[in-house]
């Protein structure tokens, strides 16, 4: 990863820095996946339901869809992947990861 670092669909990896929209986290600890929808509707967090509020439960998300979720200390969030970039987000995921272990 160089000095501009990495990103997809709007999220960023810079340093050790995840990026989305204006915000920003450090990596140290941070989880990315690539999931289908019916496998994150299996997972509200404590954290999505702070971030979303009661809205959390009513979330629905398309069937057949796929996300990329990155999840850290003190945040979570959600991005959708169109279907032919599936083998992308899962090559970002994994540098998420990286850098995640290589931070920890």
């Amino acid at each position: 990863m160089g000095l501009m670092g990495d990103s997809f669909e709007g999220v960023r990896l810079i340093g050790d820095q995840v990026f989305h929209k204006s915000n920003h986290w450090p990596v140290a600890g941070a989880v990315a996946r690539v999931e289908a929808a019916a496998d994150i509707e299996k997972r509200i967090t404590a954290t999505r339901l702070l971030a979303v509020g009661v809205f959390a439960f009513a979330w629905k998300k398309r069937s057949g869809s796929i996300y990329l979720t990155v999840e850290g200390d003190g945040f979570e969030f959600v991005v959708e992947v169109p279907v032919k970039k599936e083998s992308d987000a899962r090559k970002f995921a994994a540098k998420v990861n990286s850098a995640s272990k290589r931070e920890s």
